[in-house]
């Protein structure tokens, strides 16, 4: 059986085009419910593995205002000790660990 990661996310943006954006890709991609309030969205989702960077990467080519949105995302798999944090602002990705 596949070990299964927990992707713990958060994003918050002005830019209410992108929010929705957000909101719909990541109801549309993971089993997962999207919650929205205000400027941001958070959701907590299983992705196979680790991060889900080609998924990810998808959400922020998608985005019209990529430099004013900013996602953090945690990641972890307890079975293989793999942890990732993860930041996106103003329009580049940082890995924390």
């Amino acid at each position: 059986m596949a070990n299964y990661a927990t992707n713990i996310f958060y994003a918050s943006t002005e830019n209410q085009n992108d929010l929705n954006k957000i909101e719909a890709f990541l109801d549309d991609n993971f089993s997962c419910y999207a919650n929205k309030y205000g400027n941001s969205v958070d959701a907590e989702f299983p992705s196979r593995w680790e991060y889900s960077e080609k998924e990810m990467d998808q959400l922020v080519a998608s985005l019209e205002a990529k430099d004013k949105v900013y996602i953090k995302i945690l990641t972890y798999e307890f079975e293989n000790e793999y942890v990732s944090f993860r930041i996106f602002s103003q329009g580049k990705w940082e890995i924390k660990i």
